[in-house]
């Protein structure tokens, strides 16, 4: 598990298995205690919590007033805060220092199942870390798997050409269902601008299929 604090929100807003846009919100409208995010220059960056908080938060839209929604995170927060290892509680490497549930009279409020399901998002982004490198001296920086020279968006785009797991395992044996996951997850965590790469620039070594189209004209 990741023991930076605070990270970005493309990450943040997989673990908490929301859209960036969500997760913008929780700052713009300060949805969430500010200790648990902050702003730097145009960027956003969260706490691990701030994760498993937000989804907490839209996903009981529905059940509780927004107000009671905030109350809820604000008197946990509070609680870490309190703590002397109140960074070890926000990178999620004592998780059990608090409790997670907030009763009201009649009404308990239990935000563990959002942690935890948070937790496992986040152990998805470890595994996809650890399969997946970058590095600029190998393919000019490009995302390449683990130990290789195979850029992931190569077997990605070739996924989603039609070209099935059998025909890449081929070319690619070290290839496993892991490593697709983890690809497909990198990729969410670190969104990359530009123009994708064409299938023909991906797969040079593929064969391709060409497909002719023929258009008659009507005799005058």
């Amino acid at each position: 598990m990741s023991t930076q604090l605070f990270i970005p929100t493309a990450e943040a807003a997989f673990i908490a298995d929301l859209t960036d846009r969500q997760m913008n919100r929780v700052v713009d409208e300060r949805l969430l205690p500010e200790t648990l995010f902050e702003q730097r220059g145009n960027s956003r960056w969260f706490t691990l919590l701030a994760a498993a908080f937000a989804k907490f938060y839209f996903a009981n839209e529905d059940l509780l007033l927004a107000g009671a929604r905030r109350q809820v995170l604000e008197e946990l927060t509070a609680r870490v805060e309190q703590l002397a290892v109140k960074d070890r509680v926000l990178t999620w490497m004592l998780l059990d220092a608090v409790s997670w549930k907030v009763e009201r009279k009649t009404l308990v409020v239990d935000v563990k199942p959002y942690i935890q399901s948070a937790l496992a998002r986040a152990k998805e982004v470890d595994q996809a870390e650890a399969l997946v490198t970058t590095d600029q001296e190998v393919m000019d920086g490009a995302a390449v798997f683990a130990g290789t020279r195979v850029p992931v968006d190569i077997v990605l785009g070739s996924l989603a050409a039609g070209i099935d797991m059998g025909r890449l395992k081929a070319s690619y044996p070290f290839l496993t269902e892991a490593h697709i996951q983890s690809a497909k997850v990198y990729n969410e965590v670190h969104p990359r601008r530009g123009r994708p790469r064409r299938i023909s620039e991906a797969n040079p070594g593929l064969p391709r299929r060409v497909t002719r189209v023929v258009k008659r004209v009507a005799a005058a």
